[in-house]
């Protein structure tokens, strides 16, 4: 069995990604008293609802050329890796991402969280970027790309601080 994508569906993954994680980061400041901790899940949540936007025009720019598939995959070698990807994500589900958040013992458990999704995230558009054609977008993904990596050093701050602050 072999698996192909198109630019259409790397978008609509990039989507479903954006999405998660804005739910994540929506339940983490409401769950969080601290103002300046609310503050940065609040601007994280809306950094996620703008590329979500971005891989929404990305699809609706494209040609009707290409949903024609990118990668061909007939031996399945590049079906599991993405599966392998995928399924190890820290959520899957704008449910689930509500619910991981929600069992956090804090707002450190809660910035680690962040910071494996943001990490996943980096891998998971670094990959996709390899299947994605200059003129479809490759450099719009560069961009969120470094974004998720401005995501990474206000997490990784902020874990420092708080625990700066109790010590």
């Amino acid at each position: 069995m072999g698996i192909s994508f198109n630019a259409d569906e790397v978008f609509e993954m990039g989507m479903d990604i954006e999405q998660n994680g804005e739910a994540y980061y929506r339940k983490a400041a409401e769950l969080t008293e601290d103002p300046e901790i609310k503050k940065i899940f609040e601007d994280l949540k809306t950094a996620e609802n703008e590329h979500y936007e971005t891989f929404k025009k990305l699809r609706e720019n494209l040609p009707a050329k290409d949903t024609t598939p990118l990668v061909s995959d007939p031996d399945d070698q590049e079906y599991l890796y993405l599966d392998a990807l995928v399924k190890s994500r820290l959520f899957n589900s704008v449910r689930e991402a509500e619910d991981v958040v929600a069992k956090t013992s804090g707002p450190i458990e809660a910035l680690q969280g962040a910071l494996t999704f943001e990490k996943d995230t980096i891998l998971f558009f670094t990959e996709m970027k390899g299947r994605t054609r200059e003129d479809l977008g490759k450099t719009e993904i560069d961009r969120l790309i470094a974004e998720e990596r401005e995501h990474i050093i206000w997490i990784s701050g902020m874990i420092k601080k708080i625990r700066e602050r109790e010590a």
